[in-house]
């Protein structure tokens, strides 16, 4: 038994990897998902500021939720992408916790190039929209209910801060292996900008897949079955 620890993007909650866990139960591996604060189960709780402190909330989840002695890798998934590696190496700098197997980075800038990305905190409300639905981030369902876009837009935005406040001059590796994902077709990700990840670790690997910034969403089924081989390389 492996654990996966998923990090979600900007705006998300954990539920955005909610129809993973019975697929992966399939393959022997155990989901884990802590919930970034203001959203989920945690709608209550103030949002966070800056990177670091969610990287310290984070690690306070994971001490309780991973059993010990567990091997586990961590899935970040854009926004979630750079805060699963600022995750592992405060972990790095922890006596007495172990390192994850691997990190796998998706869809998501390299650290010192977070400043390209093009979605932006002070974006003007219908191009942050027009935005979000071209990445694939934003269902019918939810652009139909003002009520629910009213609740959804300040996490939005205040997640997109922490990326508009995040900045890393220095190319601080992991002592992991990183595999980076990129979608195909997605519009706000350059194939360069993922790439870049190469410079973080001695042990990299990439894959392309189909679809957009969301590619996953696409055909689950498939990438879970090229995710569980990728987990037990």
């Amino acid at each position: 038994m492996t654990t996966l620890i998923c990090l979600p993007s900007s705006g998300s909650s954990s539920t955005l990897y909610s129809d993973w866990k019975p697929l992966l139960a399939e393959k022997n591996i155990s989901l884990l998902c802590p919930e970034y604060p203001g959203r989920g189960q945690r709608f209550t709780d103030p949002l966070i500021s800056g990177i670091p402190e969610l990287v310290d909330d984070l690690m306070q989840q994971i001490q309780v939720m991973l059993p010990p002695d567990e091997s586990y890798h961590i899935f970040g998934h854009s926004l979630g992408g750079v805060v699963a590696y600022e995750l592992t190496l405060k972990i790095q700098q922890t006596t007495g916790f172990p390192a994850p197997q691997s990190v796998i980075i998706s869809a998501s800038h390299a650290p010192h190039l977070r400043g390209e990305t093009i979605l932006k905190s002070h974006l003007e409300e219908p191009e942050l929209i027009a935005l979000l639905q071209k990445m694939g981030g934003l269902k019918k369902e939810v652009l139909q209910h003002p009520e629910l876009m009213e609740l959804l837009l300040p996490i939005i935005r205040a997640d997109l801060a922490l990326n508009d406040h995040y900045h890393r001059h220095d190319i601080a590796p992991l002592s992991c292996p990183i595999t980076t994902i990129h979608g195909l077709s997605d519009p706000i990700v350059k194939p360069e900008n993922i790439s870049a990840w190469e410079r973080y670790t001695a042990d990299y690997r990439h894959l392309d897949w189909p679809g957009d910034h969301f590619y996953f969403q696409q055909n689950l089924k498939d990438f879970l079955n090229r995710l569980s081989h990728m987990l037990a390389a």
